[in-house]
C-alpha cells in the first residue's frame, strides 16, 4: 500500500501542479501522486506501474483535453485497471460523457471545475477506502464463483437443488439491486443509467462507532450492526425508499428511484422520524448489558442526480451527483437523535412536518448551508 499510486491527468501543469501539491499534502505520506499531461502518456505510465506490481487505487482526470478525451480516457483505463476508482474534472455540464464515464470506466464522482480543496480530498479519501474494500470483495467473489462452478457440476444429477440455488440467487441479487433494474439486467444483459430530478437521499451514521467498536467483541458487534440495518431495511421498505449501500456504520438509502414518483421527501423523512423512534426504544434495553448507547445522526438532502448499475461480477446499484455529497454533509452536520433535512428537503415537507430552522451551518466542503430539524407531525388543521 505504501507504493501505491494516485495518478492526476490534465492538460495543463498548472492544475497538475495544484493537484499534486494539495492531494500530495494529505495524502503523500502512504501513496505517490503521480501525474500526467495527456492521454497517451497516462497510458503508458499506468502500464508501466502495474507491470511493476503496484496497485493504483485513484485516477483523476480532466475532460476537456486534446487527444484522448477524459471519459474516453477512463474508460480505456478501466480496462486496464477494472477495481481503479475514477474521478472526472469539467469545467463543463457533460451528462453524455458522464454517463458514457458511469457505464463504462467504474466513474466514482464527477465534478465541477474549479473543485473545492476539502471536498476533492474528502472524495479521493472515499474512493481509496472503496477501492481496498473491492479488492477484499473480490477475493470472496472468487470464492463464491469457485462454488458455483462446483454447483454446475452436479446438474445433471441434482437439478432439483440446482433450481433452488437459482431462486436463491435470484433474492440475493434482488438484495443488492432494485427489481425493475434486476429484471432490464437479466433480460439484456445490462442496466441503463438514469438520470433523475427529484430524489431524496437518506444518509445515517452512528455516533462514535470507532469507539463502540473497541468496546465489545466482533461478535457482539457484528450482531448488533446487523440487527440495526435488519430494522433499518424493514423501515425503508415500508416507506418506498430503496436501499443504496452500506460502508461501516454508515447507511444510504433514497427515495424516488428507481421509479420517480413525487412524495419521495416527505417517505424519506417519515422513514428517518421512525429509525430514530426506533434507536431510542432500542437504546432502553441494551445499556443494562453493557454494550452502550448506539445514536445515530440522520440528514436528507432532495436534489438531481444519476443513478446506475456497475460492475459485472459484482453489481452495485449507485447514484453520482453533488445532491450525494450535499446529502453527506447534512448528516454529518446533524446531531444524534435528530432528522437534519436540507432547505431542499424543507421546501417539499413543510406542509407536513413542524421543523427548526437553525440558520446557515458550516459544511466541509460546501460553505454554509440552510439546515433544518425535524420536530415532527404537523398538526391537523394548521
Amino acid at each position: 500500500m505504501d507504493n501505491d499510486i494516485i495518478l492526476c491527468i490534465d492538460d495543463e501543469r498548472v492544475v497538475l501542479n495544484g493537484l499534486q501539491s494539495q492531494l500530495g499534502r494529505d495524502f503523500g505520506s502512504s501513496y505517490v501522486i503521480e501525474i500526467a499531461e495527456s492521454g497517451e502518456e497516462a497510458l503508458a505510465l499506468i502500464k508501466e506501474i502495474l507491470d511493476g506490481g503496484r496497485d493504483i487505487p485513484v485516477v483523476i482526470s480532466d475532460q476537456m483535453m486534446p487527444g484522448i478525451k477524459g471519459h474516453e480516457l477512463l474508460r480505456r483505463i478501466h480496462e486496464i485497471s477494472p477495481a481503479t476508482y475514477t474521478i472526472l474534472l469539467t469545467g463543463h455540464s457533460d451528462i453524455e460523457a458522464v454517463t458514457e464515464a458511469v457505464n463504462h470506466a467504474n466513474l466514482y464522482r464527477y465534478m465541477a471545475k474549479p473543485w473545492e480543496g476539502n471536498d476533492l480530498v474528502l472524495t479521493v479519501r472515499e474512493a481509496i477506502k472503496g477501492f481496498y474494500q473491492g479488492l477484499q470483495l473480490e477475493k470472496q467473489n472468487k470464492l463464491l464463483d469457485r462454488h458455483n462452478k462446483e454447483l454446475e457440476i452436479l446438474v445433471a444429477e441434482r437439478t432439483q437443488q440446482l433450481q433452488a440455488e437459482k431462486r436463491k440467487s435470484d433474492e440475493l441479487l434482488l438484495n443488492v439491486l432494485p427489481e425493475e433494474v434486476a429484471a432490464e439486467l437479466k433480460e439484456k444483459g445490462e442496466a441503463t443509467p438514469r438520470q433523475y430530478e427529484m430524489v431524496s437521499l437518506l444518509f445515517t451514521d452512528i455516533q462514535g462507532f470507532t469507539g463502540l467498536a473497541s468496546e465489545v467483541s466482533p461478535t457482539e458487534l457484528i450482531q448488533t450492526l446487523n440487527e440495526f440495518y435488519s430494522a433499518f431495511d424493514d423501515i425503508i421498505e415500508r416507506h418506498d425508499l430503496e436501499k443504496i449501500k452500506t460502508i461501516g456504520d454508515s447507511y444510504m438509502c433514497a427515495g424516488g428511484l428507481p421509479t420517480e414518483n413525487r412524495t419521495n421527501a416527505i417517505d424519506a423523512v417519515a422513514a428517518a422520524c421512525e429509525i430514530q423512534e426506533w434507536v431510542a426504544k432500542w437504546n432502553e434495553g441494551p445499556i443494562d448489558k453493557g454494550l452502550g448507547r448506539w445514536d445515530v445522526r440522520i440528514g436528507i438532502h432532495t436534489g438531481r442526480l444519476i443513478a446506475g448499475v456497475i460492475g459485472k461480477k459484482k453489481f452495485a446499484y449507485d447514484v453520482w451527483g453533488d445532491a450525494v455529497n450535499v446529502a453527506a454533509r447534512i448528516e454529518s452536520g446533524g446531531e444524534t437523535g435528530k432528522v437534519n433535512i436540507s432547505k431542499a428537503t424543507y421546501e417539499l415537507v413543510k406542509g407536513k412536518y413542524s421543523c427548526k430552522y437553525r440558520g446557515k451551518v458550516e459544511a466541509k466542503g460546501k460553505g454554509e448551508v440552510d439546515m433544518y430539524f425535524v420536530e415532527g407531525v404537523m398538526p391537523p388543521g394548521i
